[in-house]
């Protein structure tokens, strides 16, 4: 079967082997500097190794070679380009420090496409960048190396980035995850609204296109998000989120898509229809969605039904109980999810059905299969535990003891291992037999349990049903997690 290293949406990850902790001491690494220059056409940059010399460097996309200058070498080195792999080989110099400088055409870059994403991407003035289109790196990343990134910005330009504060201006520290395509940060002259929200620093930026939602809404919209998600782990499961916000051609839904991503820390690119008005973003599912991944496990590409079928269970769960929809519409959008899940797909067991969903783009099957199986699980552990415990105790298992460990895991390894955090061996159970049917998963008897009866597609909730408390429950609205304060 296939494996790579992604997170979300079936794309891959460049892989990052690592040297041995021996060939890195705590005080080698190396340091990039960027400069921008004034129309964001170029980018500048230099390289300096600290203490050690890499063995090769390599550009973590090849196909930007067109748009990317041969490093020049300060000093007594000189790359030469190995044949094999394009990679290039430091010789001479051996010791001490090692610079190396090259330019980026961002011009050039923003036409070549990279999977579904491109590696630089022009928003009006403003442009978004996958940081791998930037940077040469060691072909083998020391675990132990110290790696910073310092960005020179024109006057009256800013950056948003997920990278953690590192000591001097505009300077943050990098880890090998960094260089993945799927991470993203911005440069343009849009504001960057910061605030404090159920204990993680936020920051959000609107990119330079037509929107016709104000910003002050849209802030709302995302810290609403974050507070929603928060609900379920007492806090934000990140300290601090980048929200790049994309507004787009559309009109309806008000929210057209997102991407969360943890490539160098927790952000989220959220694309905005530019029609959409300031009452009509409160309550969508988009960003509550797209932030619920960052509190879940890695896990493989293709075992999406682990991770974008429990998150599109939660959504809904999680909306509820911030007050944003009411218990019934929750189980109503649960039930219509279902639906479209039974109409597309169903030839083949979910396990091949998730193997090949971004081929055959048979999402909804994957998705909301993989949400019917995340409630059974939920009413399963709940009767058995008579209520003591639930799908959010294994949620937030996951998050505590495999949320800071940057590999994926095989979903049905981490449901195992949930299974006997919990002492309950239920959800490993349910989930092997749900992925080897070709059938949507029968949720009936959950269904009867909780109290829900569907009549000409609605939704009625029958209170007398063994498990009504329960489902009540599952919706119910929360306490209020960490007051949100400005900074």
């Amino acid at each position: 079967m296939r494996r790579s290293l992604l997170l979300a949406l079936g794309l891959l990850l460049l892989p990052l082997p690592a040297l041995p902790r021996s060939e890195a001491a705590p005080d080698r690494g190396w340091d990039y500097v960027v400069r921008f220059d004034e129309g964001l056409t170029k980018a500048e940059v230099r390289c300096c190794f600290r203490g050690w010399l890499p063995k090769r460097i390599v550009h973590s996309f090849a196909g930007l070679h067109t748009a990317v200058t041969l490093p020049a070498v300060e000093g007594e080195a000189r790359l030469v380009r190995r044949a094999s792999d394009g990679s290039l080989i430091p010789q001479g110099l051996r010791r001490g420090r090692m610079c190396v400088r090259w330019t980026v055409d961002l011009t050039k870059a923003a036409g070549v496409r990279g999977g579904r994403q491109r590696p630089v991407q022009r928003v009006g003035r403003d442009v978004l960048i996958a940081p791998g289109a930037l940077l040469f790196r060691p072909y083998l990343w020391p675990l132990d190396g110290r790696v910073t990134v310092r960005l020179e910005l024109p006057a009256g330009m800013r950056a948003i980035v997920p990278w953690p504060a590192a000591p001097g201006e505009n300077t943050y520290s990098l880890d090998p995850q960094c260089t993945n395509l799927l991470g993203r940060f911005a440069v343009g002259r849009f504001a960057i609204q910061r605030k404090t929200v159920a204990g993680a620093a936020v920051e959000v930026a609107v990119l330079d296109a037509p929107l016709r939602a104000s910003q002050p809404a849209v802030c709302t919209w995302v810290h609403a998000a974050v507070e929603a998600v928060a609900g379920l782990f007492g806090r934000f499961p990140a300290a601090k989120l980048a929200a790049l916000v994309h507004p787009s051609p559309g009109r309806d839904p008000p929210v057209l898509f997102g991407l969360a991503m943890r490539a160098g820390g927790a952000h989220v690119h959220l694309f905005v229809a530019n029609a959409a008005a300031d009452e009509e973003l409160p309550g969508e599912w988009v960003g509550v969605h797209e932030m619920m991944h960052l509190g879940m496990p890695w896990t493989y590409d293709d075992e999406a039904w682990l991770q974008e079928g429990f998150v599109t269970y939660y959504q809904e769960v999680l909306r509820a109980r911030a007050g944003m929809i009411d218990e019934r519409q929750a189980w109503q959008n649960i039930e219509d999810g279902f639906g479209r899940g039974r109409r597309r797909g169903g030839r083949r067991s979910l396990e091949l059905e998730s193997r090949d969903m971004g081929r055959e783009h048979n999402y909804h099957r994957v998705y909301w299969a993989g949400a019917a199986m995340a409630l059974r699980i939920d009413v399963a552990l709940r009767k058995a535990s008579r209520g003591r415990q639930s799908l959010d105790d294994v949620i937030r298992w996951w998050h505590r003891e495999r949320g800071g460990i940057v590999r994926p895991y095989h979903a049905l390894e981490l449901l195992r291992a949930a299974d006997r955090a919990l002492g309950t061996p239920v959800a490993s159970k349910i989930a092997e037999g749900i992925l080897a049917d070709r059938a949507f998963p029968d949720v009936g008897e959950a269904y009867a349990a909780l109290g829900l009866r569907v009549q000409a597609g609605r939704i009625e909730l029958d209170d007398e049903a063994p498990l009504a408390a329960q489902r009540k429950a599952i919706m119910a609205r929360r306490l209020e997690t960490t007051s949100s304060t400005p900074r």
